[in-house]
């Protein structure tokens, strides 16, 4: 038993080297905050938690409020490893969902340094130690021949899929239908619009991308699960990966039930360890694929993403857990950096999420110092 006596809050503020976009926003400044959960003895364990405002509505400052008004006093005195009643206190305020899922990887990554164990070996054991790798690409919203270069590039180093943000469709079935030219067999292309596409735009590329790409994520409005339905049903070979329809696992139940989503993709910020283990049972229970997606994590939360991936046997997928990689943030907040080889994240074997924290590149971003 360890009590949790203290949690730290880090708001950190990263200038990027580049501006990043996507369908419905853009980011020059990554404001993350790093939570520091601690227990009686001083050993603590710390996540990251990356906003996504245009699609929770949560910002930096919303997260800091929240923990220290609301979640925070509800959770001191807690076991660290009761994770259940840790999330039914957590749950008294409803929504926050990175909030919540980033206090619950602090939580697993100090249990795992009490016992002194990986905390993959908490979630299921190291099923594989390494995991395949997707690259997120600008797709349509970048020139033409920049993607294509780009994909070459990541296909001589290995990676085993790209993700293409999208949004302009019939640029999208352009740019799709080159990649598919020249890429091995097995490498998987997937579009992300970001719900930008009408019914009759998603219905276009459906006719004109079966059996080129391998899915397509949240096409359409979260809410209009009837053109998702519709959609899966007209074009089987395209299954539909989810990602703002399934914040919850009840959201992710109906989805599966409704028959409108045929990939599932997990966020580690959005539901932590524990409700993304809930998560993987659904999708074993629905035979379907499952992947760990970005949420333009730095490397320190690549590595809780990491952690999660080898854990489980139904994350089969190529996973976006190298988002730092393109080279937006300009210091790595590790000691040692994440191990790559021939596009395979190599999972570290330490306690915790198996990283050390480089404090002096916080304390350099952190900010109300």
């Amino acid at each position: 038993m360890a009590k949790i006596v203290d949690v730290e809050l880090i708001p950190i503020a990263i200038p990027q080297t580049y501006e990043t976009h996507w369908a419905n926003g853009q980011i020059s400044v990554a404001k993350h905050t790093l939570i520091k959960v601690i227990a009686e003895d001083g050993t603590y364990g710390v996540g990251e938690a990356v906003p996504r405002t245009g699609i929770y509505g949560e910002t930096q400052e919303s997260i800091l409020q929240v923990l220290r008004e609301a979640i925070i006093p509800r959770i001191l005195g807690i076991d660290s490893f009761n994770t259940e009643l840790l999330w039914e206190r957590m749950n008294e305020t409803p929504f926050n969902f990175v909030a919540k899922g980033t206090v619950d990887v602090a939580v697993h990554d100090l249990n795992g340094k009490l016992l002194g164990v990986p905390t993959a070996y908490l979630l299921g054991g190291v099923y594989r130690e390494r995991v395949p790798l997707c690259w997120v690409s600008g797709g349509s919203w970048f020139p033409h021949d920049f993607i294509i270069d780009e994909t070459k590039r990541i296909i001589s180093e290995g990676y085993k899929g790209i993700k293409l943000k999208a949004g302009h469709f019939k640029e999208d079935v352009e740019l799709a239908k080159e990649i598919r030219s020249f890429a091995p067999e097995d490498f998987e292309i997937y579009l992300d619009p970001n719900q930008l596409y009408t019914r009759e735009q998603l219905m276009y590329v459906g006719a004109h991308l079966s059996g080129v790409v391998n899915a397509i994520e949240e096409p359409v409005p979260a809410w209009n699960d009837v053109t998702r339905k519709e959609f899966t049903e007209r074009y089987p070979l395209i299954p539909l990966l989810s990602d703002e329809s399934t914040f919850s696992v009840p959201d992710t139940y109906r989805q599966m039930q409704l028959g409108a989503i045929k990939r599932l993709a997990i966020k580690i910020p959005r539901t932590g360890y524990t409700m993304s283990k809930k998560l993987v049972h659904l999708a074993e229970c629905n035979h379907m694929q499952t992947q760990i997606s970005t949420q333009a994590e730095t490397d320190l939360g690549c590595a809780a993403c990491l952690t999660f991936a080898v854990s489980s046997r139904q994350i089969s997928l190529p996973c976006e857990i190298a988002y730092y990689k393109k080279g937006m943030y300009p210091k790595s907040l590790l000691v040692e950096p994440l191990k790559i080889e021939d596009g395979y994240m190599v999972f570290p074997n330490k306690p915790g999420i198996g990283v050390d924290v480089n404090w002096d590149v916080i304390e350099e971003y952190r900010v109300n110092k």
